[in-house]
């Protein structure tokens, strides 16, 4: 009794033809995701045009301890 080991001749053009689908399909998505992180830019988040730097008044520094229900907060320094 013998096992069949190699795989016939009309099975093996339908295995050339799926892996050659694979093969095209990984390449499109690779070509695709490469064209998308190109075109993506590298701006930062907040830009980069120079705007205007909002004034918002003079600087207000307490140096007053925290107070919690009357009495200072030890934790809050």
């Amino acid at each position: 009794m013998s096992a069949r080991s190699a795989v016939a001749p009309f099975e093996r053009t339908y295995v050339v033809k799926a892996w050659l689908v694979v093969v095209g399909v990984v390449l499109v998505a690779a070509t695709v995701i490469a064209l998308a992180l190109a075109t993506k830019g590298n701006e930062p988040a907040g830009g980069t045009r120079p705007r205007p730097v909002a004034y918002d008044g003079p600087v207000k520094v307490t140096h007053a301890p925290f107070v919690v229900n009357g009495s200072v907060c030890g934790q809050c320094r």
